[in-house]
């Protein structure tokens, strides 16, 4: 699905192509990277670090090396798409004006993620 949004950091309208959420309520794959990440912290983390992260994971690059549209794009998915339906499965709380998100104390995340993993995989090559 396609649609466009205005940008969280308040610049021209962006256009986000995205897959829905299977009606099983399982998330998918830039949810799990944004909980795998988000289940580190007991704090609210900013979206646009999350967004840096999440991209990072999805390129299999280092966080270093996400440029500021790649960032600038996953923060618009999470902040339209993916925290909406984290936030109805009561997994995450978000703060729109504030762009603060963080797990919820009574978040079953390993139910969505293995969190017993490492935090991130890498590929160089």
């Amino acid at each position: 699905m396609t649609q466009r949004f205005p940008s969280p950091s308040g610049g021209p309208a962006e256009t986000v192509t995205s897959t829905p959420a299977t009606p099983s309520g399982s998330a998918d794959a830039r949810q799990r990277h944004a909980l795998a990440y988000l289940s580190r912290f007991e704090y609210p983390v900013e979206l646009r670090t999350l967004a840096a992260y999440v991209a990072a994971d999805e390129g299999n690059v280092p966080v270093e090396a996400v440029d500021d549209r790649a960032r600038e794009e996953t923060a618009i998915a999470l902040h339209h798409i993916d925290l909406p339906h984290l936030i109805d499965v009561g997994v995450v709380a978000y703060d729109p004006e504030s762009r603060m998100v963080v797990a919820t104390e009574t978040a079953p995340i390993g139910r969505y993620v293995d969190v017993t993993d490492g935090f991130r995989s890498f590929d160089p090559a």
